[in-house]
């Protein structure tokens, strides 16, 4: 078990971390679990990804390959996972689940989502709440984009227009994000394809409007997504050009090869006046991609009015440049199901057809 700082990224080993800034509160991060560790009857294949609220792992239990997601200590992130878990039993049960959202999965054995969405263990002295999801291949996107800064136009699109769908049906169920950064985002390539296929593995602080004030917790968002009206406004309002303004950044950073803001190793404070101040890396991208360059200036714009309205409208942009995204190829051989239908239904043929011929031969005799 290592220590994680959320804001300098530091590590320790010994779960002794200390850093010198004095902005930095190291001495305060979390114990992030290493492989062979265990979460109750979970054991740790490894982290993938630790945010401010919560980090990500490759699990297993009960003898399956998972995404294990644990809150970090605090009552706003276990409140905040908690909202994550119920939204996604909701869409499940009601079989609305969307493609780029993970599936929940039971975090006991012997239980059912519907009664239990997200479990509870303890871990040297701290009650940790969890959630299970269905296991999908992948790295977060930071990563990808700290190997290779700039990806084709192709998969910067594609990936856009998966994310800004996954934000537009959260839109549809009345919720917001508030928190769409690289950092939420698994990505893995499709190599048949060379199509990128995402998954949203963060709802950011998923509020309804009636109770966004309340749920908003602007530790949860890194400084150089959160957008404008976020740090200004004494009063937080529902509004879905706020997540709008996540996706156009993270399309910008995609675009210009580098974060708009600089973050790292700087306090909050300083990455907020930045932030208004709109001291953001140049848009270089005008002459190759003009048109891809606009969307995302258009969608970041510091003034909420000049963005798109919703999460659809910047989908329906990148569609009509890019055009739809590639499906999966689609295999030659009958989905298993199919297969066993018939081949239960062979086997029933055959089986008439043996008594038929027995029930003749009998006859004869």
């Amino acid at each position: 078990m290592k220590q994680v700082c959320l804001l300098c990224q530091r590590t320790s080993p010994d779960s002794n971390l200390y850093c010198q800034e004095t902005y930095c509160p190291a001495e305060m991060s979390p114990n992030i679990l290493g492989y062979g560790e265990w979460l109750g009857d979970i054991e740790i294949v490894k982290a993938i990804a630790v945010l401010r609220s919560a980090a990500l792992y490759e699990a297993i239990h009960q003898g399956q390959r998972v995404l294990l997601k644990v809150a970090h200590p605090g009552r706003e992130n276990t409140e905040r996972l908690k909202r994550e878990a119920e939204f996604l039993r909701d869409i499940q049960l009601k079989r609305n689940q969307n493609e780029f959202l993970p599936v929940l999965l039971p975090p006991y054995a012997n239980t059912v989502i519907k009664v239990d969405a997200y479990g509870k263990a303890m871990l040297r002295g701290h009650l940790l709440y969890f959630c299970i999801f269905e296991f999908t291949e992948g790295e977060p996107l930071r990563d990808v984009l700290t190997k290779h800064p700039q990806l084709w136009i192709n998969h910067i699109g594609w990936l856009m227009i998966s994310l800004s769908s996954a934000s537009a049906f959260i839109q549809s169920k009345g919720m917001f994000h508030f928190g769409i950064t690289p950092e939420a985002v698994l990505l893995n390539f499709d190599k048949k394809l060379n199509v990128p296929r995402i998954l949203l593995f963060d709802l950011g602080i998923i509020s309804d409007g009636q109770n966004i004030g309340h749920n908003w917790h602007a530790f949860s968002v890194s400084p150089a997504y959160t957008a404008p009206e976020l740090i200004t406004d004494s009063k937080i309002r529902p509004d879905y050009r706020t997540d709008v303004y996540g996706l156009g950044l993270t399309l910008y950073e995609m675009l210009v090869g580098e974060p708009a803001f600089h973050y790292k190793l700087d306090s909050d404070e300083e990455v907020y006046k930045a932030v208004l101040r709109n001291r953001r890396i140049r848009m270089n991208r005008v002459e190759d991609v003009k048109s891809v360059a606009n969307i995302a200036l258009k969608a970041s714009d510091q003034i909420p009015n000049q963005r798109y309205q919703n999460a659809a409208e910047i989908t329906q942009e990148l569609l009509a440049y890019f055009g739809p995204v590639p499906g999966k190829k689609k295999s030659r051989w009958p989905k298993l199901k199919t297969m066993m239908v018939i081949v239960g239904a062979l086997l029933t043929i055959a089986f008439l057809i043996t008594v038929a011929v027995t029930l003749n031969e009998f006859v004869v005799l």
